[in-house]
C-alpha cells in the first residue's frame, strides 16, 4: 500500500476518500480537511478565542490539539463529574489535565462535588435518565464559562459518526426541532454561546490514525452509565452502510447540511423565558440545571 501523495509506503487507508496516506501526508490531510471546515461554516475568526470541551476522550483531544494548532488561542473546560466507579473521572481529569500541560493550554475544572456538594452517581440515585441529566448539566456549564471569558465560540468533539447517526436518529422520529440543529455551526443566541464542531467531518477510523499519529493518548476508563446511551443501534446501522458503500456517511450528512435549514421554525416549542436562579434561557420558571442542582440543594 502506497500513499496516494507521494508513493511512499502509507500507514493508512481512507475508503471513503479513495486514498491511503503516510505519515507526512496523513497529518497534511487531516489538519487541511478541519481547517477546510471551519473556513467554509465560518465557524472562527483568525486567531479567535475559542472554549474546547475536554472529556479526556479521542475526539476532544484531537479537537482541542488542531485548533491549537491552527493557531486559535485555545481555552480547555473540564467537569469532573464525581463518578468513581472504574475510576472514571479521576482517570479522564488526570488525561485532560497533562495533555493541557503537555501542550501549553489553560484549563478550567470545575468539580461537581465541590461547587454543589453532589455528584452524577449522587443525582443518578433519583433519576432515571441520567444520561440526559449529565447532558444537562454539561450543556449548562459550557455555555456559562465560554460567555464568561468572552470566547468566540464553544468547541465541542462531535464527530462525523455522531453527526450522521444523530440525523438518522432525528429522521426516523421526525424531529423537526433537532433536525433543524444537527449543523456543524449553532448560531450565538440571547444566553446562548455560538457552538461549533471542527470535526464534523472527519470519520472515527480518521480521528483514531490522526491521534496514534500524534501520541495523543485517550482516557481507557468507560464510563459505567454509558450502558444507557441509545444510539448504538444507528451506529451500527451505518457502519454496516459504510462497509458496503465507503462514504456513505459523509454523503449522508454533508447533503443534509445543505438542507437543515428547511426544519427551522416548522415545530412549535414553548417560548423560553428567564429561570429565576440562574437567569439563563428556560422553558419554566426553574430551569432542569437549577431543578437538579441548585434548588434540590436548599
Amino acid at each position: 500500500m502506497k500513499c496516494t501523495v507521494c508513493r511512499k509506503p502509507a500507514i493508512v487507508k481512507f475508503p471513503a476518500h479513495n486514498s491511503a496516506f503516510c505519515e507526512e501526508h496523513l497529518d497534511a490531510f487531516f489538519m487541511r480537511q478541519v481547517a477546510k471546515t471551519i473556513e467554509k461554516y465560518k465557524m472562527l475568526p483568525p486567531k479567535g478565542r475559542v472554549v474546547v470541551a475536554i472529556s479526556g476522550g479521542k475526539d476532544s483531544l484531537v479537537t482541542t490539539f488542531v485548533l491549537k494548532r491552527l493557531g486559535y488561542e485555545v481555552l480547555g473546560f473540564f467537569i469532573d463529574l464525581g463518578i468513581e466507579e472504574n475510576n472514571f473521572s479521576s482517570q479522564s481529569r488526570e488525561v485532560v489535565e497533562s495533555f493541557c500541560k503537555e501542550n501549553d493550554i489553560p484549563l478550567e475544572i470545575v468539580n461537581l462535588k465541590e461547587k454543589f456538594g453532589k455528584g452524577i452517581p449522587d443525582v443518578a440515585k433519583r433519576q432515571d435518565r441520567i444520561c440526559a441529566i449529565c447532558g444537562v448539566t454539561k450543556r449548562h456549564l459550557m455555555n456559562e464559562y465560554t460567555l464568561s471569558v468572552k470566547a468566540d465560540a464553544l468547541a465541542t468533539g462531535h464527530t462525523l459518526d455522531d453527526m450522521a447517526k444523530l440525523l438518522l436518529a432525528n429522521l426516523f422520529r421526525w424531529d423537526l426541532h433537532h433536525l433543524s440543529k444537527g449543523t456543524p455551526v449553532l448560531p450565538e443566541e440571547s444566553g446562548f454561546a455560538r457552538k461549533i464542531k471542527p470535526l464534523a467531518f472527519q470519520a472515527e477510523e480518521e480521528i483514531i490514525a490522526f491521534a496514534k499519529l500524534h501520541n495523543i493518548k485517550p482516557v481507557t476508563a468507560v464510563c459505567p452509565y454509558s450502558r444507557e446511551a441509545k444510539y448504538t443501534r444507528y451506529q451500527e446501522a451505518l457502519d454496516m452502510l459504510e462497509e458496503k458503500s465507503p462514504g456513505i456517511k459523509r454523503s449522508f450528512y454533508k447533503n443534509y447540511t445543505k438542507y437543515a435549514h428547511l426544519f427551522a421554525g416548522t415545530s412549535a416549542r414553548p417560548p423560553k423565558i428567564t429561570c429565576e436562579l440562574c437567569g439563563f434561557p428556560s422553558v419554566s420558571p426553574v430551569c432542569t440545571f437549577c431543578r437538579t442542582w441548585v434548588k434540590s440543594s436548599q
